[in-house]
């Protein structure tokens, strides 16, 4: 495993740095939130729920920002200058290309990223929310990433609502819950409302205290952080299952298709059975990301043809 240089951590796009620095500072702020307000709310300190939620939290809290991070750091790209006996030794390798902008002869499965300007092992796509290119190397990372910020944005906003409504009779009073419904009660056949009553009762409600609005901006980012989270892994668990980055899967080409565990493998490493507890966990991969050899239509073939012959005699 390669670590990226200093210099190469910071993306040089502007809006790829601020990106990264908004996604540390709201998830450690959504954390807070809900150990320090919601969690104590909801169960009383010391017990078996309060810690098994403490708990939880903390794991949860751990893998998005190990992975996170890890996915940063960890180096996919081709560097020339480490990699000279690799890419001598593809270099006249028919199934290797000439990559024009770093020339060299780059291997397989790999192509250039004009964001990074680099070649890329294995390369999936540039992803703006890590400001890098996710690959061969890193992958196992940003799917880790994206699995636990959708569980952890999940687990959170059904705790939300929990504290919200269930619980908004306690210190905090939320009146931006029962604003819309007493202008609703206007239009549900409620003829003892009238217009001037309602906006007296609106006016007595008076702006929202803090509280109000940092659960209001706190269910905006988790409902943000689900939906992105659900189309990332949906998009890239059908590539995943095929063992195809996101250029085959595309154009419907899967040369390295070889079962589900295999494939699995391919981005997880050997021990991926460990692999969820900690982006800190050795995972070694079967390939070096240089030497790719695609399943021969023969191999296919005769394997379908075994498994029919098997199927008959059963």
């Amino acid at each position: 495993m390669r670590f990226r240089s200093l210099k190469k951590i910071c993306p040089k796009k502007k809006k790829e740095r601020l990106l990264i620095l908004f996604i540390l500072c709201v998830v450690i702020a959504v954390y807070k939130i809900l150990m320090g307000i919601v969690l104590p709310e909801m169960s009383d300190y010391g017990t078996p729920s309060y810690i098994f939620q403490r708990v939880l939290g903390v794991f949860l809290l751990s893998n998005i920002l190990s992975n996170f991070v890890m996915c940063i750091l960890v180096d996919s790209t081709i560097d020339p200058k480490r990699m000279k006996d690799q890419l001598e030794r593809g270099r006249h390798s028919e199934n290797w290309h000439k990559c024009d902008e770093c020339r060299i002869f780059a291997p397989p499965r790999s192509s250039h990223c004009d964001s990074c300007d680099v070649c890329v092992l294995k390369r999936d796509h540039h992803c703006i929310l890590t400001g890098c290119c996710i690959g061969h190397a890193n992958y196992r990372y940003f799917f880790y990433f994206m699995f636990y910020m959708f569980l952890g944005c999940l687990i959170s906003i059904i705790s939300s609502f929990i504290f919200i409504y269930a619980l908004r009779g306690g210190r905090y009073k939320f009146s931006l819950l029962t604003l819309p419904a007493i202008i609703l009660s206007k239009f549900s056949g409620h003829k003892d409302q009238d217009l001037p009553s309602i906006i007296l009762r609106a006016i007595d409600l008076s702006f929202p205290d803090k509280y109000e609005v940092v659960f209001a901006v706190t269910f905006a980012l988790l409902w943000i952080g689900i939906c992105g989270s659900v189309y990332m892994i949906c998009g890239h668990w059908s590539a995943i299952q095929k063992g195809a980055v996101c250029y085959e899967f595309k154009i419907k080409n899967f040369p390295f298709d070889r079962g589900l565990r295999r494939n699995l493998e391919s981005f997880l490493g050997t021990r991926m059975k460990w692999t969820w507890i900690s982006a800190f966990i050795p995972s070694p991969l079967p390939c070096d990301g240089f030497h790719w050899e695609p399943i021969e239509t023969d191999e296919k073939d005769g394997g379908n043809r075994a498994s029919e012959k098997t199927f008959k005699d059963i």
